[in-house]
């Protein structure tokens, strides 16, 4: 897959490329445009540094130099300063803060050389001509070079000290370490041999835009093919390459995921039709032997009166059970066909007559029923959804179990209440074929694939638990 794409880029953008400069290239051309334009101004870099001495400008040399010092040196330093009592140090390494403090506390006058020769910086932070100042504050002009650019009054933007006191602590490196290029507040600085040229945003702006560069500020985690200061350059795509991939890829993901989807649905309804027609083909199958059965059991009828007396239970039951096996078979045919269309129905005169009828095997089981009423439904298996709805109300449900049936708008609503704890958020898990709540997974499946084809619906409110089954009917009054 990635050699395909390697070959789509190198198909795609390799025209394009050959006909332009390269980024180094481009950022030699902006840098031969900006220092040929009229900078905001220019400064000699050595003037620069004999100026202002990298102690006097880097931010850590405002803080405490603990470690330049030995220790024990600068306790000692410290409470001397306080008491201007001695003991003295004795170390060479703090020779100059002796002598400074020593002058502090004697009120001597340190000559301007000796700020030149102490390395300017305090071992507790900040300059010495600071902490000089505050005793003689009338050396200010003369010690105003010694001071560190933070310690001394905010100059304006445009002169040198302003610019060299707003820059952040990074910009302040990359200058002493003379970069060829680099961004202090907004301002592009360009070294050209020993001397910095700086412009402004709308002309560095003008002239990266001409050449199709652009740069963002380096960080030390990013790559960067080429950096300069605290700058990286990047070349501005103007060819939409990446998005036009990155679309495709998204269309390619989503036809993937469509294609994969119809195959996935393609097998799953194969696979159902093939269940479907083992169904048949097993249902066609069991009607050749209940057809048998039923004319041996026709065959006993007629000589009922023959049959001895105890065998009258059992002839019976299996009257009943080989009628229940011939309406099964006629029912399994119906839901069977390939065409899926609804069930067929049948007039039920009675339907109040016939719900008593159903609910007699289920003990505790309360009839609320509406207007008597002859309606066209689906006996068998209307009969079979409501008998497994009862069934489970007592066997998994909490008493007192309730039937009430209703009408309204052309359909029949029937609905079985128990004082279960399942509600409306249970149904979603319970229609799942196999995944059983307490028996209730393939039952309801059956019931509600049942009910959907009859063209109604089955639907769960609770709790308490509460199973609603609307169904399309014609009913007429019965006593109509």
């Amino acid at each position: 897959m990635k050699k395909y794409v390697l070959l789509i880029l190198l198909f795609v953008s390799g025209p394009s490329l050959a006909s332009v400069e390269n980024l180094p290239d481009r950022l030699s051309a902006v840098r031969s445009e900006l220092l040929n334009s009229e900078p905001l101004a220019t400064y000699d870099f050595r003037q620069l540094q004999s100026r202002f001495p990298n102690s006097l400008l880097l931010p850590s040399s405002l803080l405490p130099q603990s470690a330049a010092y030995p220790l024990k040196s600068l306790k000692r330093l410290y409470t001397n300063a306080i008491t201007c009592k001695g003991p003295w140090p004795v170390s060479p390494l703090v020779t100059q803060p002796v002598v400074f403090t020593r002058a502090i506390c004697n009120n001597t006058v340190l000559p301007k050389g000796w700020f030149v020769r102490s390395g300017y910086i305090h071992p507790g932070g900040g300059s010495y001509a600071d902490r000089y100042l505050e005793k003689h504050p009338d050396s200010a002009e003369q010690l105003d070079g010694f001071l560190h650019i933070q310690e001394r009054k905010l100059a304006p933007t445009n002169t040198i000290l302003g610019r060299l006191q707003r820059m952040s602590s990074n910009e302040i490196q990359v200058f002493i370490a003379g970069a060829e290029t680099f961004i202090s507040n907004g301002e592009l600085w360009i070294r050209n041999g020993n001397e910095y040229h700086i412009y402004d945003q709308p002309t560095w702006s003008f002239a990266l835009d001409k050449y199709d560069i652009t740069f963002s500020r380096l960080n030390q985690t990013d790559f960067c093919l080429v950096k300069s200061g605290n700058l990286c350059w990047q070349e501005v795509d103007k060819s939409h390459l990446t998005f036009y991939l990155l679309v495709g890829l998204l269309v390619a993901n989503v036809a993937l995921l469509i294609g994969w989807g119809a195959y996935r649905l393609r097998i799953r309804r194969r696979a159902m039709q093939e269940r479907m027609l083992v169904l048949q083909i097993l249902t066609h199958e069991l009607r050749t032997p209940i057809a048998s059965l039923a004319l041996t059991v026709e065959g006993f009828r007629r000589h009922f009166d023959a049959l001895p007396e105890s065998l009258y239970d059992e002839f019976r039951r299996l009257t009943e059970d080989s009628r229940r096996l011939r309406q099964l078979a006629e029912a399994s045919k119906d839901y069977l066909q390939a065409n899926q269309q609804e069930l067929s129905v049948q007039q039920v005169d009675s339907f109040n007559e016939w719900i008593e009828y159903l609910s007699e095997p289920y003990e505790d089981v309360s009839l609320v029923l509406d207007e008597d009423r002859s309606v066209n439904v689906n006996i068998y298996w209307l009969g079979t959804c409501i008998d497994n709805l009862l069934s489970n109300a007592q066997k998994y449900g909490t008493a007192p179990v309730t039937l009430t049936s209703s009408f309204r708008d052309g359909k029949l609503i029937v609905r079985v209440k128990d004082n279960g704890p399942l509600g409306s958020r249970d149904w979603a898990r319970l229609r799942k074929p196999f995944v059983s709540e307490k028996g209730l997974g393939l039952g309801l499946t059956i019931v509600e694939s049942m009910i959907r084809r009859m063209g109604g619906r089955m639907k769960l409110e609770g709790p308490p638990t509460t199973f609603i089954l609307e169904i399309p009917c014609e009913s007429n009054s019965a006593s109509g």
